[in-house]
């Protein structure tokens, strides 16, 4: 044997066969420790991820919209102006004279004129219609006698 072997032999020798190893003693029991100091920091990391997720989406959207609504806006603003146009045009007197010569019109050779005397609509009461014969009822029946003469119901007739 060789002397490498010899000194392997001896340190086994030492080592004692029937024994059983020894354990290491442990401390706690359970899994690993959680750490509860470092909760409320994540929970409010993630709260902030959210908020600035949310907020930029919701900034998206709102300038999505923004843009979509200026293209409307455009959009309107052409047709008003084409419409303006149109109406214009078929307001214009020749347009409208043209019509009424393809429906057989045509321009008068003369003018004539209508003089009429002015008559009002409806009459002014005389000042001596309306007075009192004493009684307020005599005034009321006297007034619904003139206002239904007016619109011609019965009673007086207007003059």
């Amino acid at each position: 044997m060789s002397r490498s072997s010899s000194r392997m032999a001896d340190d086994l020798a030492t080592v004692p066969m029937d024994e059983a190893p020894l354990r290491r003693t442990r401390l706690r029991r359970g899994g690993p420790r959680a750490p509860f100091p470092v909760l409320p920091l994540i929970a409010a990391l993630t709260g902030v991820g959210v908020a600035y997720v949310s907020q930029s989406a919701h900034s998206t959207a709102a300038t999505y919209q923004a843009t979509s609504l200026v293209a409307a806006n455009q959009q309107l603003r052409g047709q008003e102006a084409q419409l303006s146009d149109d109406l214009a045009r078929l307001q214009s007197t020749e347009r409208i004279v043209a019509a009424a010569q393809k429906m057989g019109m045509r321009p008068a050779a003369h003018w004539t004129y209508l003089a009429t005397p002015l008559t009002p609509v409806v009459p002014a009461p005389d000042t001596g219609q309306l007075t009192s014969n004493g009684t307020d009822q005599g005034l009321l029946q006297q007034l619904l006698a003139d206002v239904s003469g007016v619109f011609g119901l019965g009673g007086r007739t207007a003059p």
